[in-house]
């Protein structure tokens, strides 16, 4: 009861005492699993939860490219990672296009065993993709489609591929608002913060709708969220300066926030997560009141417009 009372405070649940107490229930060494010939790719890997996320697949001897848009900073980061001959950094970035689909034709491999959507950008002002999305937008939710349809086949010709979204707690003071995502420009003052969690809460139903798919047609592919809780970061620095100043007490590590992340990553129990969210290990509502709960109807119009601006069809998911 004293623990339903400190997860429902949400302060409680979400910093660094919150995760160490749901720590106490995970199973004991779920996460050592022997991952050689396995390759993953992790987006944003240079920076905060992303650098741990390839630093836990790599200590379980997993090869990972580390996709960044600075290279330069990806390679210094590689060479203080664990088994960084494992590793090799890719240029991405995850907001264009035309980054995307050449950094999917570069890779050589014939497949991928594990994404990991963390690429993300909370900015204060209202900018566009030379592609005409707001920034937000492009990072968090038609960038991660794009790589996602671009990687497919290599994704199917695993025999247990993850596909994992970092999202965040945020979403949950936040519906689906699609004129917010996809309109010519905001209605008054740009809201970075809030657009920053439609976005996340879009997020989630791209995963869950990818999760269907797979499993619709028997694909080998888990499809799922997680929010990584309250993390001292580079990005809630510098984007979340008053946030940060006030909270930096009780703030998780880097490395607690990536924990769930490697759990979908690698854990036979995390097969079962296929379109669930997930925080600290355990599946999670993704709305905490009926006011956030989009229709059936919002959600196939989010669908249908994501297919456009990418220009794919159902079919190019099979």
């Amino acid at each position: 009861m004293f623990d339903n009372l400190l997860d429902r405070s949400i302060v409680f649940s979400f910093d660094k005492t919150g995760f160490r107490r749901h720590a106490k229930s995970f199973p004991s060494g779920e996460l050592e699993t022997n991952q050689a010939g396995r390759l993953a790719i992790v987006t944003g890997a240079s920076s905060g939860i992303g650098i741990e996320i390839a630093r836990g697949l790599l200590e379980r001897g997993m090869n990972v490219i580390l996709a960044c848009r600075d290279v330069v900073k990806g390679e210094r980061v590689r060479l203080t990672l664990p088994r960084h001959e494992l590793a090799k950094v890719a240029r991405l970035d995850v907001s264009d296009f035309e980054s995307i689909r050449a950094f999917a034709a570069s890779i050589e491999e014939a497949t991928v065993d594990v994404l990991v959507h963390n690429a993300g950008a909370l900015v204060d002002r209202e900018t566009r993709t030379k592609e005409g999305l707001e920034t937000t937008v492009a990072t968090h939710l038609v960038g991660p489609l794009l790589l996602t349809h671009e990687l497919w086949p290599k994704l199917t010709h695993s025999k247990d591929a993850r596909v994992i979204h970092v999202s965040s707690g945020g979403m949950y003071a936040e519906r689906l608002d699609l004129e917010a995502l996809f309109g010519a420009q905001s209605k008054g003052a740009f809201d970075g913060v809030k657009q920053y969690a439609i976005a996340k809460r879009a997020q989630i139903l791209v995963s869950e709708r990818l999760a269907e798919k797979a499993r619709r047609q028997g694909l080998p592919i888990t499809f799922s969220a997680m929010h990584p809780g309250w993390a001292d970061t580079p990005g809630v620095r510098t984007s979340l300066p008053r946030f940060h100043w006030l909270t930096r007490a009780i703030l998780r590590s880097p490395a607690e926030g990536a924990d769930t992340v490697l759990f979908l990553a690698l854990a036979t129990r995390a097969k079962e997560a296929n379109g669930r969210f997930y925080f600290d290990r355990s599946p999670q509502p993704t709305h905490l009141r009926s006011a956030t709960q989009e229709t059936a109807q919002e959600r196939e119009d989010l669908w249908r417009r994501l297919l456009s601006i990418t220009h794919l069809m159902e079919s190019d998911f099979s």
